[in-house]
């Protein structure tokens, strides 16, 4: 049986537009999602991390109340790096710092051309 384009993993290339379900924020860092999938994905993260931490704080007990919430948010950091590389992996352009549409990095260097052509 013959698999449809773009399910199978791979480089980037080999992927069609389906893959993304994150795009390039527009102003700022990061990205915003732009499927089903994308918000999916975002709502449930942002549901889950208080699903699981309030109980897991709520449990603890004045004896072990610093070490518990030490592991808490070691936790939720690695949780959060490791939704923030998913999304990455899955955005259709690279992560930059961005005005309008353009990387500062390009805007950067725009002045610094006209700065040496004066």
């Amino acid at each position: 049986m013959p698999k449809k384009a773009g399910t199978e993993a791979g480089p980037p290339g080999n992927r069609d537009a389906t893959y993304y379900w994150f795009k390039p924020k527009h102003h700022g860092y990061g990205a915003v999602p732009k499927t089903w999938q994308g918000w999916l994905a975002m709502g449930g993260f942002a549901i889950a991390v208080p699903l699981v931490s309030v109980p897991f704080l709520a449990s603890l007990s004045d004896d072990n109340k610093m070490v518990g919430v030490v592991v808490w948010a070691g936790a939720v950091l690695f949780m959060v790096w490791r939704f923030l590389e998913f999304a990455k992996a899955r955005t259709d352009g690279d992560w930059l710092w961005r005005h309008k549409g353009e990387p500062y990095r390009s805007m950067l260097l725009d002045q610094d051309n006209q700065d040496n052509e004066n």
